[in-house]
């Protein structure tokens, strides 16, 4: 079960893989956009590798773990909603679904029996 689970979320991992260089060409809604998706990205990869290190130790996932994955999401956030992005006000909805992505995601791979 763990091995399917790490290859799961290494398959995540390399999906959710920061947004590279924006084209000059891009727009600034786009660019901060693509900023949004990289934020979102991150936040995932980070609770997913939490996750990850508690299966492998055969331990349940440490609440300072995903909390320091949030704070860092939420810092980067704030830094591409500074820039004064158009999407401005829209951090708590990417986080749900960033949320439900991991769990989501998580359930799948456990067959639903995680901590």
């Amino acid at each position: 079960m763990k091995r399917i689970l790490l290859g799961v979320v290494g398959v995540a991992l390399g999906l959710l893989a920061p947004v590279r260089a924006v084209d000059a060409a891009a727009t600034r809604a786009e660019k901060c956009a693509a900023a949004e998706l990289k934020a979102a990205g991150t936040k995932a990869a980070a609770k997913l590798r939490c996750h990850e290190k508690a299966l492998t130790q055969g331990k349940a996932v440490t609440s300072a773990c995903l909390a320091g994955a949030n704070a860092r999401f939420a810092v980067a956030f704030a830094k591409v909603e500074a820039r004064g992005c158009a999407t401005a006000d829209d951090l708590a909805a990417i986080e749900d679904r960033v949320d439900r992505f991991v769990a989501g995601l998580l359930d799948t791979a456990t067959g639903g029996d995680r901590d």
